[in-house]
């Protein structure tokens, strides 16, 4: 019986750790973005996460994770509230519009408050999606 419990911890751990993982490519081309290989990668991230490379991006992709999770890039570093120019759900791909992108933010899935309006990340309120280019991702 020690064996099957100690199995099953170990599966319970694989188990939340790959539905945590996220991926993101960040690309310093936007003719690139999504389709060319990425400037800059990352993998296995968790969740309620903000990556923030230095430098400038003109594009980023984000995928590994499940329809249920909320992402959001922003064109400052840390992924501000005042700086969040897109969100979406889901593996994404956006394009920056006139200003280059500098941080993305993953949330862990469902994160909804009981009356459904989201929770939001480290103080973020609303966004204008108005500078970013949503890429359908095949």
């Amino acid at each position: 019986m020690q064996f099957t419990n100690a199995f099953l911890a170990t599966s319970f751990l694989a188990f939340v750790s790959t539905v945590s993982a996220g991926s993101v490519n960040f690309y310093n081309s936007k003719d690139a973005t999504c389709g060319g290989s990425p400037s800059l990668e990352y993998r296995n991230l968790g969740c309620n996460t903000c990556i923030d490379p230095a430098g400038d991006w003109w594009g980023v992709q984000v995928f590994d994770i499940n329809s249920n999770q909320r992402i959001s890039v922003h064109n400052q570093d840390k992924c501000t509230s005042a700086s969040q120019v897109g969100q979406w759900y889901g593996n994404t791909c956006a394009k920056a519009g006139n200003t280059a992108l500098r941080s993305v933010w993953i949330a862990c899935a469902g994160q909804r408050l009981a009356n459904g309006t989201e929770v939001a990340n480290a103080g973020e309120n609303s966004a204008d999606n108005d500078d970013v280019t949503f890429v359908a991702l095949d």
